[in-house]
């Protein structure tokens, strides 16, 4: 199936150098990362975040979960996750769950924990649960300039 033609669309228009990675149907980071032979935490984790009626998406290693107080530290109380029904209705385009973190096709702020700059490459879903992209590190931080925080849990 290849990941989506708007995903592969603004990362050609980057200029960025990307790899595609198929693998078979997987549902989370954890199964993504064992389908593939690397450790979770290479798996770049996408959540997106409900603020009022504005999104961001906050992007963690795999194998790390979201603090929820370090993350309402730095973007306000009302800051949760936002629910299947709603990731259904406002990213109809990607497969549930699927959403790359590229903030700049939706218009969304990028919040990258730190952690996530210890790997050399990353890999994260393609708007399906069969396909990824693999990118450096360095490639996708410049790609998006997200703000690099500390919001996964000890």
């Amino acid at each position: 199936m290849g990941i989506v033609p708007k995903v592969k669309e603004y990362l050609d228009r980057k200029r960025v150098s990307y790899e595609e990675v198929s693998h078979p149907q997987v549902f989370s980071c954890i199964e993504e990362a064992q389908a593939l032979g690397i450790e979770a935490d290479e798996i770049a984790k996408n959540l997106i975040i409900k603020i009022k009626n504005k999104h961001a998406f906050v992007v963690l290693p795999g194998g790390h979960k979201l603090d929820m107080k370090k993350l309402r530290d730095i973007l306000g109380k009302h800051a949760r996750l936002e629910m299947e029904e709603e990731m259904e209705n406002d990213f109809p385009d990607f497969e549930l769950g699927a959403v790359p973190p590229l903030g700049e096709v939706f218009g969304f702020p990028v919040y990258v924990d730190r952690r996530l700059l210890d790997h050399e490459t990353i890999i994260f879903v393609g708007g399906t649960h069969t396909d990824s992209v693999k990118m450096k590190t360095s490639d996708f931080i410049n790609m998006l300039n997200p703000e690099i925080v500390d919001v996964a849990q000890e």
